[in-house]
C-alpha cells in the first residue's frame, strides 16, 4: 500500500512538474534569447521585399518583413543559420551569432529568371504551406500572370483567382468571384487597405485592377485573420508595390483591347521618397464593330489610374499614401448608357517602435458611383446610387518571445448610402423619385495570438468584437401584424432625425486555426471561422451589375452571419517539388436575402416588402496539387462543392419552393482546373489552362396560363433546373527576351487563344412563346475562339 502510494506520488509531482515547465518554456525560452532585427531589400533596385520569409532552423523560429521589408525574429544563443526567402528571388543563407551581430542585418536579394514559378504558388517557405498554422489560403505570382491564358490577353487578377479550388464563377464574362458557395457580396476586396465595391470593366469581362501596379494579392478562403470582418465568405487583399530607390524604370504596353504605362523610381536625391504611377486605357470599340448586327452598335470604353508615395521618415518609420480611380462607360445603341466610377485612397504610417514592438497607424475612403442614362428622346432620365465609405484604425504588433506573436487593433466605418435618385430630363414622363440616403457607423476591435508551445504544434488563435449603428436622418414604417409584409400593410410612419439610432446590432466573431505536424514534411490543420455582413447588395441578376444597390442592416434586413469549420491534410513531396493538399468545410449561414417571386427592387421605398429572410448551408472537399520546380509547373485541382438555401415563412406568398432547401444560384457541385506552363528555352513559356464545371441553377416555367387572352409563363419552382456543363481549352505563348538578371531594356510578348476549340458555353437559357409553342433559346457569352496579342517594353 505504502508502495503503491509512493509510486502515485511520484507519477504526480513528474505531471505537475512537466505542466509547469510547459507552462514556465516562453519565459524560460524568453531569458535565453536574443532579437535580431534586420531589413530584406531587391540586389537590383534596392527596393524593400515585403513578405519575405525569415526562418531560423535551430531555434524553430521564423518570421514575416513587413511592408518596408523590416523584420524582427528571436533567436536561442550560439550561432545561427538564417534562410532569407521570397517568391521570384533566390534565397540566401546567414550564419551569424550573437556576439557578431547587434545592430541589425541588411538582405540582399538576387531576382530569380532562371526558372519562373507558377502563377499560384506556396507560402514564402519551401514548406511554409505545411508549417505555417494558417489554411485555405491563396497567393498569386504577379510577376508571372503574364504566362496564365486569359480572354483578349490582358492579365486579369479575378480571372486568375477561379483556378484555384474552391473559387468559382457564376459564367462567363461576369463581375465578381464566389468563394466556397458564397454570393459576389460575401467578399472583402481591399486595395491597399480600401474596399471596391465593384471589380470588374466592361460588365465583367475584365478585372478593374491593372497587375503591373500590384506587389501581391493573397485570397483567404475561409481562415480570415482578425484584424479583418465585415463579409462572410472571403478577403481578397491587393497591395501595390512601393517604388525603386536606386533609379526610375517604364514599362509600357499594348495590346487588340488595352493600352498602358507605368513608371516608378526615387524623387529625392537621398532616395527616401519615392513614387509609383500607372494607368490604363481601353479602346474596345475597335473590337465591337467587328461584330454582327445590332451588336456591332455598342460602345465601351473605361480606364484606371494607380498611385502611390512612399517616404522613409527614419529606417523604422515608413509614411505611404496610395491612390485609386477607375471610369466606366457602356452604351447600348439608341437605348441606355450605363457609367460607374470607383475612387479610393489611403494613407498609413508604419513604425517599429523597438524590438519587439510595431504599430499602424492608417485611414483610408472608398467611393463608388453608378450612373443609368436613358438617351432615348422619348425616354430620357438619370437614375444615380453610389456608396460612401470612411476609415481609420489603429494596429499593434508584439513579439514578446519566441513562442508567441500578440496581434491587436481598432477599427472605425462610417457609411453613407444613396440607394437610388431618378430624375427626368427635358419632356420626358419619367416620375422623379429620390430615396432616402442611409448612414452607419461600424467600430470594432480585435485581438489575435499566435502560440506554438511545441515545436510540432501552432495554435492561431482570435477575438473580434463589433458595434454597427444605423442611424437617422431616416424614415422607418411600421407593419401590421400577422399579415404579409405589403405597402398595403403599412400602419404608422416612423421619423428618426439626423444622429438618433434607428437599429444597432453587434456581436463576437472568434477565430482558430490549428496545426499539427504528422512528420517533416506533412501536417494536420483545422479552422473555425465567424464572421457577420452588415452590407447587403440587393441584385435580381445571377452576378453582379452596375444597376445593383448596397443596403444597410436593419430590423427588417437584419446582419447575415455565418460559421465555417474546415480540416485540412497538407503533404510535401520530393523536396518540395510537388505540394498536395486536402480541405473539407461547412459552412452554415444565417439571415440571408432572398426575393419574392416577381419582386420590385430598384427604387422600391419598402424594399423589406419584397424581401424575405433565408438561411443557407455549403459544404464540399477540395484537392490541389501543384508542381513549383522544374521545367513544367503546374496545379491541378478539384471541388465537389454544393449550397442550398431555404425560405420557410407562414405566408404562402412568402415561401420559396414551399419552403425546401433549394440549389443556391452558385451552386456548383464539380469543378474542374488544369494549368500548366512549359518552359523553353531562349525565355519562351507555353501556358494551357483547363477549366471544367457544372452548369449553374437556373428557373425554367414549368407550364403557362391565359390571363385576358395573353399566354403567361409560370414559374413556380425555383434553382431546380441547370444549364448544360461549362468546359474549355486555352493557350498562350510567351517570350521574355531577357537574357541577364539585371538587364533593363527588354520586351515581354504574349499571344493567347481562349477557348481554343470554340465552344458556346450557353450563359443562360430564356423562353419565348412562339404561337401555341414555348421554345427556348440558349445565350452564350463567347462562342467561338478569341486570339490576342501583348506586347509590352520596359526600359
Amino acid at each position: 500500500m505504502e508502495r503503491g502510494c509512493h509510486i502515485l506520488t511520484q507519477t504526480v509531482t513528474r505531471r505537475l512538474a512537466f505542466s509547469a515547465i510547459l507552462l514556465l518554456m516562453p519565459f524560460l525560452s524568453f531569458a535565453q534569447n536574443w532579437v535580431l532585427n534586420g531589413k530584406v531589400a531587391d540586389l537590383t533596385f534596392g527596393t524593400p521585399i515585403p513578405n519575405a520569409s525569415v526562418i531560423s532552423r535551430a531555434s524553430k523560429a521564423n518570421a514575416i518583413s513587413d511592408s518596408t521589408g523590416n523584420f524582427t525574429i528571436t533567436l536561442k544563443a550560439g550561432e545561427q543559420l538564417i534562410t532569407i526567402s521570397s517568391v521570384g528571388y533566390f534565397p540566401k543563407n546567414l550564419n551569424i551569432t550573437y556576439k557578431e551581430i547587434l545592430a541589425g542585418v541588411d538582405v540582399k536579394l538576387a531576382p530569380e529568371t532562371r526558372e519562373l514559378k507558377e502563377l499560384i504558388v506556396k507560402e514564402k517557405a519551401p514548406d511554409e504551406n505545411v508549417r505555417s498554422s494558417q489554411m485555405s489560403v491563396a497567393r498569386l505570382d504577379i510577376k508571372n500572370l503574364k504566362n496564365i491564358p486569359v480572354v483578349f490577353g490582358e492579365v486579369d487578377i479575378i480571372k486568375a483567382l477561379t483556378l484555384q479550388p474552391g473559387v468559382s464563377t457564376v459564367g462567363e464574362g461576369t463581375s465578381g468571384f464566389n468563394v466556397r458557395g458564397g454570393r459576389t457580396d460575401q467578399n472583402l476586396v481591399l486595395l491597399d487597405g480600401a474596399p471596391l465595391f465593384n471589380t470588374s470593366h466592361l460588365l465583367g469581362f475584365l478585372s478593374n485592377v491593372n497587375a503591373d501596379a500590384i506587389r501581391d494579392v493573397t485570397l483567404y478562403k475561409g481562415d480570415i485573420p482578425a484584424a479583418y470582418g465585415g463579409r462572410l465568405s472571403s478577403l481578397l487583399e491587393i497591395n501595390t508595390r512601393s517604388g525603386n530607390k536606386e533609379r526610375v524604370n517604364v514599362a509600357a504596353g499594348v495590346g487588340l483591347m488595352t493600352a498602358g504605362i507605368t513608371a516608378d523610381g526615387p524623387l529625392t536625391k537621398n532616395k527616401r521618397l519615392t513614387f509609383l504611377a500607372g494607368g490604363r486605357v481601353a479602346y474596345p470599340n475597335l473590337l465591337i464593330k467587328r461584330f454582327p448586327e445590332p451588336t456591332n452598335q455598342n460602345k465601351a470604353f473605361f480606364f484606371d489610374l494607380n498611385a502611390r508615395l512612399s517616404y522613409e521618415i527614419s529606417e523604422n518609420s515608413v509614411l505611404s499614401a496610395t491612390g485609386y480611380y477607375s471610369h466606366d462607360s457602356f452604351k447600348f445603341p439608341e437605348d441606355t448608357l450605363y457609367g460607374w466610377k470607383s475612387t479610393a485612397a489611403t494613407l498609413n504610417w508604419n513604425k517599429q517602435i523597438n524590438k519587439s514592438l510595431s504599430f499602424q497607424a492608417g485611414a483610408n475612403l472608398s467611393y463608388y458611383t453608378f450612373n443609368l442614362e436613358g438617351i432615348s428622346p422619348t425616354n430620357e432620365y438619370l437614375f444615380q446610387s453610389g456608396i460612401r465609405q470612411y476609415n481609420g484604425h489603429l494596429r499593434v504588433l508584439w513579439t514578446p518571445s519566441l513562442a508567441h506573436k500578440l496581434d491587436a487593433g481598432l477599427d472605425f466605418t462610417h457609411y453613407q448610402l444613396a440607394p437610388g435618385n431618378l430624375s427626368p430630363r427635358k419632356q420626358s414622363n419619367i416620375t422623379d423619385i429620390d430615396l432616402e440616403k442611409e448612414q452607419a457607423i461600424e467600430q470594432a476591435a480585435y485581438v489575435s495570438d499566435e502560440w506554438s508551445p511545441l515545436s510540432w504544434i501552432s495554435v492561431s488563435a482570435g477575438l473580434r468584437y463589433v458595434y454597427f449603428k444605423n442611424s437617422g436622418p431616416g424614415t422607418v414604417y411600421e407593419y401590421q401584424n400577422g399579415v404579409p409584409r405589403t405597402e398595403e400593410s403599412i400602419v404608422d410612419t416612423l421619423t428618426y432625425g439626423k444622429g438618433k439610432s434607428i437599429s444597432n446590432f453587434g456581436g463576437l466573431e472568434p477565430r482558430l486555426s490549428v496545426r499539427i505536424n504528422t512528420g517533416k514534411t506533412s501536417s494536420l490543420k483545422m479552422s473555425y471561422t465567424k464572421t457577420r455582413q452588415y452590407l447587403h447588395l440587393i441584385s435580381n441578376t445571377t452576378a453582379i451589375s452596375p444597376v445593383d444597390f448596397w443596403k444597410l442592416a436593419d430590423d427588417f434586413v437584419p446582419p447575415q452571419s455565418a460559421e465555417q469549420l474546415a480540416l485540412g491534410y497538407f503533404r510535401n513531396f520530393n523536396d518540395n517539388t510537388f505540394e498536395t493538399s486536402v480541405e473539407i468545410y461547412r459552412k452554415r449561414l444565417s439571415n440571408l436575402v432572398e426575393y419574392k417571386n416577381g419582386a420590385t427592387l430598384l427604387l422600391n421605398p419598402a424594399l423589406e416588402t419584397d424581401l424575405v429572410p433565408a438561411v443557407g448551408k455549403a459544404y464540399g472537399i477540395e484537392f490541389s496539387i501543384q508542381k513549383s520546380k522544374g521545367i513544367l509547373t503546374g496545379l491541378v485541382s478539384y471541388t465537389y462543392s454544393r449550397t442550398f438555401a431555404r425560405v420557410q415563412s407562414g405566408f404562402a406568398s412568402e415561401q420559396i419552393n414551399k419552403g425546401d432547401w433549394f440549389p443556391a444560384t452558385v451552386d456548383r457541385p464539380n469543378s474542374v482546373s488544369i494549368s500548366t506552363q512549359w518552359k523553353w528555352k531562349r525565355g519562351w513559356t507555353f501556358g494551357t489552362n483547363f477549366v471544367y464545371m457544372t452548369g449553374r441553377p437556373i428557373t425554367f416555367p414549368d407550364g403557362t396560363y391565359r390571363l385576358n387572352d395573353v399566354v403567361v409563363q409560370d414559374y413556380s419552382q425555383r434553382n431546380l433546373d441547370r444549364v448544360p456543363d461549362y468546359h474549355r481549352m486555352d493557350v498562350s505563348f510567351t517570350k521574355d527576351t531577357r537574357v541577364a538578371t539585371d538587364q533593363r531594356r527588354y520586351s515581354l510578348w504574349s499571344f493567347s487563344l481562349y477557348n481554343l476549340y470554340a465552344r458556346k458555353n450557353p450563359y443562360s437559357i430564356y423562353f419565348k412563346q412562339s404561337g401555341t409553342r414555348l421554345v427556348s433559346y440558349r445565350l452564350s457569352v463567347f462562342g467561338t475562339i478569341i486570339p490576342s496579342i501583348n506586347w509590352k517594353y520596359h526600359f
